[in-house]
């Protein structure tokens, strides 16, 4: 037995990967609370998440038919509500016991909603760094997990604004991902149909989600036969691909079924005259402007870009799906009415494509790490160089956070001025900030919907 731990222990050494969870953990109960991003007395159920969070309120405390016209109203699938459940659940039992209102807003059910989209962030590193593992080394393995979670706009909407449904998404993309993997390289069929199951929660929760489909189906193709061989594999147990199916299928029918009940009709557009611009998209704006573009506040993710490029020389079984996935979501964000996404941080809409972008990121990192620098101290300065750069990158994200939660980065109003003037600061006086209020240019979101793009 003894002799049996001691080889556990040895084990874990040799994992340093393992250790980014405890630092994790240790950081959480620490610092979350000096990142958290509250309006009132609903704390962060307001706008987006208090919307897709009403369900619950609406239907197991206040009775599904005393509110059945604001369900009606409500724009958002039922999707993020079946995820919040378990933690609602938690706090309703929690305001039970305490004594403490029972309202689905109060403190026990902020807490607990909080504290449960902090833990599906975990579950996708936990999932990312599995995933890692199956092609690159511990110490890469470990470096991206850094980088992903702090020094990317994955750390707001976990530890600020994590209600909304983006380190949800994150875990499921993960998930799905590893599920996909599992199936591909190990060939255990019965991965499809979790596979099946997490792609029609991620469809019903945002319906352009369903481009994660492209991971099972391009994933390790290199040329023609690879297709060949990927239908083969897919028709060699067609019993766990129709379950697959049904299991995808099953989320979507239950809001039909909901729609059809509050509604009238299986088949309902609840966004009103919102929609795309399939015609117009916005590539540019969405990854390079001042307002909010992906590349502008989240840098790091620069380096993945560039791995996307390499994965053609060093990564070959991701290259495909690289290229497609990125460049087709792109296409379909960027070309919503509004491109921006409201009140966000930056570009939140790729934050879920995390789970995938993970893989370029660790063949950029792996190429710096392998290169054939013959000089040892020029190969250990280019090391040294990255290093320095991603803990840069991953400073100027903490210090955006902060300026996010405190409005100084604007939810949607900013500007190459503004930005030049808030740079690296979180200190302002009353004087500053009002006269950075006349500066902010929010869009005219009346104009966006009539096809006036960058307004």
């Amino acid at each position: 037995m003894k002799e049996k731990i001691k080889i556990f222990f040895f084990d874990i050494l040799k994992r340093p990967s393992f250790y980014f969870f405890i630092f994790l953990a240790i950081f959480t109960i620490d610092r979350h609370q000096r990142y958290e991003n509250s309006k009132d007395d609903h704390g962060t159920f307001y706008s987006d998440v208090y919307e897709y969070y009403k369900y619950l309120p609406d239907i197991f405390i206040k009775g599904i038919h005393s509110t059945e016209t604001e369900i009606k109203t409500n724009r958002r699938t039922i999707g993020m509500a079946i995820l919040y459940l378990p933690a609602f659940i938690v706090g309703d039992c929690y305001a039970k016991i305490s004594g403490q209102k029972r309202d689905g807003y109060s403190k026990p059910y902020q807490w607990s909603i909080r504290w449960g989209s902090i833990i599906y962030c975990f579950i996708g590193l936990i999932f990312c760094r599995k995933n890692l593992l199956y092609f690159f080394n511990e110490a890469i393995t470990l470096l991206v997990l850094i980088c992903t979670l702090f020094g990317t706009n994955l750390f707001y909407y976990t530890y600020s604004w994590g209600e909304l449904p983006h380190s949800y998404l994150f875990c499921l993309y993960s998930i799905f991902t590893h599920c996909t993997l599992s199936w591909v390289i190990r060939k255990k069929f019965n991965s499809l149909l979790l596979l099946g199951l997490i792609a029609g929660i991620i469809t019903l929760i945002r319906p352009t989600g369903i481009l994660v489909l492209l991971f099972p189906l391009l994933f390790d193709i290199k040329s023609i036969n690879d297709i060949k061989t990927r239908f083969k594999l897919l028709a060699e147990k067609p019993i766990y691909l129709f379950w697959a199916f049904i299991l995808f299928c099953l989320p979507i029918i239950c809001q039909m079924f909901f729609w059809k009940h509050f509604v009238g009709q299986f088949v309902y557009y609840s966004y009103g005259n919102e929609r795309f611009f399939f015609n117009d998209p916005q590539i540019i704006n969405f990854l390079i402007s001042w307002r909010k573009g992906w590349l502008i506040y989240t840098p790091i993710m620069a380096f993945a870009l560039v791995g996307i490029v390499l994965s053609l020389f060093k990564a070959k079984s991701f290259h495909i799906f690289n290229l497609l996935y990125f460049s087709s979501t792109v296409y379909v964000l960027s070309s919503w009415w509004e491109w921006s996404f409201g009140g966000s941080f930056g570009c939140r809409a790729l934050i879920e494509s995390y789970a995938f972008f993970i893989f370029p990121m660790a063949t950029f990192i792996a190429w710096v790490f392998n290169s054939r620098i013959k000089n040892i101290f020029l190969k250990y300065g280019v090391f040294t160089t990255l290093l320095v750069i991603f803990f840069l990158l991953i400073q100027l994200n903490f210090i955006q956070t902060k300026q996010c939660k405190y409005s100084i980065i604007h939810w949607s109003g900013m500007n190459k001025e503004v930005y030049r003037l808030i740079f690296l600061r979180t200190d302002f006086n009353l004087a500053e900030k009002i006269y950075l209020n006349t500066k902010y240019t929010p869009p005219n979101s009346e104009k966006m919907l009539k096809g006036d793009r960058d307004f």
